[in-house]
């Protein structure tokens, strides 16, 4: 298989809707339909016929006589006045007669059943087609596919936003029943205002998957292409040929685009991506032996107390996280969407173990258990790969934060402060590069990850994009596993292990720009008031083992947290100092 097919078919897998479709003739070749071109040259055909004249070059003919180049909706005007005669001239080009279905003409192919495929289950929400035929349209409704067909200028003032339309089909030629047609020579400078805009939008936030369009007449396409800057997402080509004609060449240039052979046409390419990604999904889905079953067997192994079966389900599913940074190519390009293709396979092999440990650290009561997550931390620390492009290099630093998170999280739930301590500080950093590092220092987001994830969330000016993106698939995770009651919950614990974790580095004294957590940006911090509440009520408050079980250590290290957040108008302070009070000695 073709590597770059590879790639494509698990970026469009891991990325649901990032991908439109940019479609040509070519598309519809094994189905009969002709293409405008030659629509256009049979129709010069009989106008010269009509006129007793018989060359072979039937454009060329008709430029000498009407002294300029056939224009598509001219020369239909020209043989038909009135809407209805025009629809009824175009008909048989585009709809099949009883004999054409029998002979599977004029109808949907493969590729546009494939394609319909595609929309139904989510993958592609938006069609770029040349064409003027329906068989797009014919094939998603044989599927039930809700969609909007956009032929013309004033169709897309009415439009629905992309982001809320199953699918958008914008044919920028037109529709063969609404003769309202662009120019199908190179004679076309430009589009109309509203749909450069559309198509750059489309150009620009969505990666380009091409197929059927040579890219050899359609002057303003090209210069639309050619108008937008941004690299997004990648820009994929799939050639009949090994060699593109210039101008579909230089688009390619342009857009660093990666052309995939397939010489066997539009229907055995996009069969082929269909099958690949569904293919993926289901291996993603299918597992040998389920999560449910490990969480059942480890569980088992917990009330029994069978140390050695916690130790290898835990150090095998650490090992499969730890191999997959093997296949990765750390020097391919890091395009967002390969980005997020990597970070969906990091997650999907890393669910397991984040899972396994959550559970280990809501039971951790032994020194083996202890042992076990601290060792686990270590192991996460080891970044084999130390050359190639910066992000993807950075990816190998994300399973240690789901690991800690997970195991901080749990910890806090269950009130087991004492291992919480012990896991901020005891791991030691194996990373040759970084191995001079303490633990807390080296598990700072600023160190590596914070810039991965503001280049992937740049959209949503997070603060915290490394919170964000642990918060999120961490919730999903534990409320799908039941192992978090609901997600209030969850955000609960969430705030306090962050809570514990900001003082807990003012503490240690580490200056490394740690951050409040996402409770800092909060204006509720009801359940950190109730802890710190508690704190002024018992002298003997759990919460001291993580600060020498001192109240002086721990209000000197909660004192700089506020004095931070006071000198930063990013964090919502909502008095928490008010909160707090020595308890008494009475």
């Amino acid at each position: 298989m073709d590597d770059k097919l590879l790639s494509l078919s698990f970026s469009v897998e891991a990325n649901k809707g990032v991908y439109a479709l940019l479609l040509g003739s070519g598309i519809s070749f094994t189905s009969g339909i002709p293409t405008g071109w030659g629509i256009l040259t049979e129709l010069c055909r009989r106008i010269m016929r009509v006129n007793n004249a018989d060359e072979e070059d039937a454009i060329k003919w008709y430029q000498e006589k009407y002294g300029k180049p056939p224009l598509y909706d001219e020369v239909i005007e020209r043989l038909a006045r009135t809407s209805s005669e025009r629809q009824g001239l175009l008909k048989e080009f585009f709809e099949p007669t009883e004999e054409d279905i029998e002979e599977k003409r004029k109808l949907p192919t493969e590729a546009h059943r494939a394609i319909a495929q595609l929309v139904k289950e989510g993958y592609i929400r938006v069609i770029v087609t040349t064409n003027f035929d329906r068989l797009i349209e014919q094939a998603l409704d044989e599927l039930s596919v809700q969609y909007q067909t956009l032929y013309h200028e004033s169709d897309i003032d009415g439009m629905k936003p992309l982001a809320h339309s199953e699918c958008t089909i914008l044919k920028i030629h037109g529709d063969y029943r609404d003769t309202r047609f662009k120019n199908v020579t190179d004679e076309l400078q430009q589009y109309s205002d509203s749909l450069t805009e559309l198509l750059q939008r489309i150009f620009d936030e969505y990666g380009i998957i091409t197929s059927g369009w040579s890219a050899e007449w359609d002057t303003a396409l090209r210069d639309t292409i050619k108008s937008v800057k941004g690299r997004r997402y990648s820009w994929y080509w799939h050639s009949f040929t090994k060699e593109l004609n210039s101008k579909a060449q230089d688009l390619v240039s342009f857009r660093d685009g990666n052309i995939i052979l397939d010489n066997k046409g539009a229907d055995h390419f996009f069969k082929q991506l269909l099958e690949n990604v569904q293919s993926i999904s289901e291996i993603k889905k299918t597992n040998p032996e389920s999560l449910q079953i490990k969480i059942q067997k480890f569980k088992k192994y917990l009330t029994n107390g069978y140390e050695m079966g916690i130790s290898e389900l835990i150090t095998n599913e650490t090992k499969i996280v730890l191999e997959y940074f093997n296949t990765i190519n750390f020097n391919e390009p890091s395009s967002i969407e390969v980005l997020n293709q990597r970070i969906q396979e990091i997650k999907d092999r890393t669910k397991t173990l984040a899972t396994l440990v959550y559970i280990l650290a809501n039971n951790a009561c032994t020194p083996e258990h202890e042992r076990l997550l601290i060792e686990t931390l270590e192991r996460l620390t080891f970044n084999k790969y130390n050359n190639g492009t910066p992000r993807l290099l950075d990816l190998q630093k994300i399973p240690l934060q789901v690991i800690l998170y997970c195991s901080g999280i749990a910890l806090t739930k269950n009130e087991n402060y004492e291992t919480l301590d012990k896991i901020f500080v005891k791991p030691r950093v194996r990373d040759n590069l970084n191995n001079h590092w303490d633990f807390a220092t080296y598990t700072a987001p600023s160190n590596g990850l914070h810039d991965l994830f503001s280049f992937l969330y740049s959209a949503n000016r997070y603060y915290l994009p490394v919170e964000e993106f642990i918060h999120s698939y961490l919730k999903d995770m534990l409320l799908e596993s039941q192992l978090m009651f609901d997600v209030v919950e969850y955000d609960i614990f969430y705030d306090i292990f962050e809570f514990l974790r900001s003082i807990k580095c003012r503490h240690l004294g580490k200056d490394y720009q740690f951050y409040s957590g996402r409770f800092g940006y909060k204006h509720d911090k009801r359940h950190i008031e109730s802890l710190l509440k508690e704190g002024s009520l018992n002298k003997e408050w759990k919460v001291l083992a993580l600060f020498n079980h001192d109240y002086d250590d721990f209000k000197k290290a909660f004192t700089k947290l506020v004095d931070d957040f006071q000198g930063s108008y990013k964090y919502n302070t909502n008095g928490l100092m008010d909160f707090y009070e020595e308890p008494s000695n009475s």
